[in-house]
C-alpha cells in the first residue's frame, strides 16, 4: 500500500473512532443528565429534582414532602411568569422575523416563511401537548 493511501486510511479510521467516541460520550451524558430530551412537563421536572435531592442529600420523608411543596409553589410561579411574558416574547419574535424577512429576496422569503411555519407548528405542538406526554415525539428517533 502506498504511503499516501495508508495515511488517508489512518486518518479515516481516526475520524471514525472520534465519531464513535463522541456518540458514546453523548449517550452516557444524556442518560446521566436525564432531561436533555427537550421540553418536559413541570411535574416531571419537579419529580426529577426531588429524586435527585433525595438521593444526593439523603432527604427524610418529611423533608421530601416539604421540598415537594416548595417545588410545586415555584413551578406555579414559573407558570405565571411564562403567561405574563409569553406575549412579549412572541411580539419580539415576530418583529425579529419581520426584520430578517425584509433583508431577504423573494425566493429566500418563501423559504423563510416555510421555516417560520414549521417553527410555529412545533411550538404549538409543544404548548398543546397533554400532560404526561413530554418527549414522546422524540422517542421514536
Amino acid at each position: 500500500m502506498r504511503p499516501r493511501a495508508k495515511g488517508a486510511l489512518l486518518l479515516l479510521v481516526a475520524f471514525g473512532l472520534g465519531i464513535g467516541a463522541g456518540t458514546l460520550g453523548f449517550g452516557v451524558f444524556q442518560t446521566r443528565a436525564g432531561w436533555w430530551r427537550g421540553p418536559q412537563e413541570p411535574e416531571h421536572v419537579q419529580q426529577h429534582v426531588l429524586a435527585r435531592l433525595t438521593k444526593d442529600l439523603g432527604l427524610r420523608p418529611d423533608q421530601q414532602e416539604s421540598v415537594k411543596g416548595i417545588l410545586g409553589e415555584v413551578g406555579q410561579e414559573f407558570s405565571r411568569l411564562r403567561e405574563e411574558f409569553g406575549p412579549r416574547f412572541r411580539e419580539i419574535r415576530t418583529r425579529s422575523r419581520d426584520r430578517i424577512r425584509s433583508v431577504l429576496d423573494a425566493d429566500q422569503q418563501a423559504k423563510f416563511d416555510k421555516l417560520a411555519q414549521e417553527w410555529e407548528r412545533r411550538e404549538s405542538r409543544r404548548r398543546d401537548r397533554p400532560p404526561g406526554s413530554a418527549g414522546t415525539e422524540r422517542k421514536g428517533r
